[in-house]
């Protein structure tokens, strides 16, 4: 590691160590919010970065891009974060669109003493941005968010600009067996960050049917007290159920489907992988065999796939298409030191130099 890369990795374990993020609100959801502050004292107390700087730039020869345009949705504000300090440690120029994390990001840039030439803040207003403005002098962009990002960026940047992609994706859970896991694990995953980020899980497979009817039961029982949605977001849930409850009886039971007005969370349950009988934002269970369920995920949601969460005897591992798998519970807690959806993103965003001496 040079002087310059060590001397910016002091500045950033600096700060981390010093800032009171007490101050920054992550979210309005209080276990997101510790969450959030947990993840962060664990970047400042350990030596991740360092570890993360040797395993993906090592001892190669490597150059900065001229300027990083970050593009990182805001439902996950560790990304942002992460987004930024990684830029930041690799020495190059930043550009940064934010709006829930302004203030964060202001008070990162005075505290690691670049200038404004140096770290470009930009409102996001994306429906009256000036794509040609914004990637002026950027020759690598880091987008993480949905599928019309993307493609928008594809089809607004230069041949020359590399794009360092991230989402969107989808996860899931898989309980194999006679147990359940803790209903806390599951609702930590599922709950965390209000189910806005790429490692919650959408649905979530049961191979027993009897086990399937039990955890829908235990999830019904606790949607009240679940962290309570966005009024619009409720309101979208309301209409979706109501038309799901008209449905469930029209198909004769072949579906469950359970509602909370108090929280606007819900769950389902049902005997096929069908999405138009899922609640926008919920819990959706799926029981039977879990192989052919998990099959059709692959071919629906071909490429997207991310975290696969499971529980019981059986590996998880043999199940394909997914870029990580874990133990329920800890389907939010990724190590820094982990490829994400595939990508070493350090060494995606730098250039490595080839040099020959003979």
């Amino acid at each position: 590691m040079n002087d310059e890369l060590q001397a910016r990795l002091v500045k950033v374990k600096r700060w981390l160590k010093s800032v009171e993020f007490s101050d920054w609100l992550f979210s309005n959801d209080p276990d997101t919010q510790a969450f959030c502050r947990s993840r962060i004292a664990k970047l400042s107390s350990s030596d991740w970065l360092e570890r993360k700087l040797c395993g993906e730039l090592g001892d190669r020869t490597w150059r900065e891009p001229y300027r990083l345009l970050l593009v990182i949705s805001e439902t996950d504000p560790l990304g942002t974060l992460e987004g930024f300090l990684a830029a930041y440690l690799i020495g190059s120029r930043i550009r940064i669109k934010a709006r829930g994390s302004l203030p964060l990001l202001e008070a990162l840039r005075q505290a690691l003493d670049l200038s404004e030439s140096e770290c470009e803040i930009a409102d996001w207003q994306s429906q009256s941005q000036d794509d040609a403005r914004l990637l002026d002098g950027v020759d690598v962009v880091l987008l993480a968010g949905g599928d019309s990002l993307i493609r928008h960026y594809r089809a607004v940047a230069p041949a020359h600009v590399r794009l360092v992609e991230l989402g969107p994706k989808l996860s899931a859970m898989a309980i194999l067996g006679d147990a359940l896991p803790p209903v806390s694990h599951i609702l930590t995953d599922v709950c965390l960050f209000l189910q806005g980020v790429c490692s919650s899980p959408r649905f979530i497979v049961v191979e027993k049917q009897r086990m399937a009817e039990r955890l829908f039961d235990e999830l019904a029982s606790r949607l009240d007290a679940l962290p309570r949605l966005p009024d619009d977001v409720r309101l979208g849930q309301l209409a979706k159920a109501k038309a799901l409850y008209f449905q469930s009886l029209l198909s004769g039971g072949m579906f469950k489907v359970s509602h909370s007005e108090a929280s606007g969370w819900g769950v389902t349950l049902s005997g096929e992988l069908s999405p138009d009988i899922w609640l926008p934002t919920g819990i959706s269970i799926v029981y039977g065999d879990v192989g052919r369920h998990l099959e059709q995920a692959h071919d629906r949601w071909f490429g997207q796939l991310q975290t696969l969460g499971y529980w019981g005897t059986e590996s998880a591992l043999r199940y394909g298409g997914f870029t990580r798998y874990c133990p329920v519970g800890k389907m939010h807690m990724r190590s820094a030191l982990a490829p994400r959806d595939g990508v070493f993103t350090l060494a995606a965003l730098v250039t490595f130099i080839d040099e020959e001496n003979e």
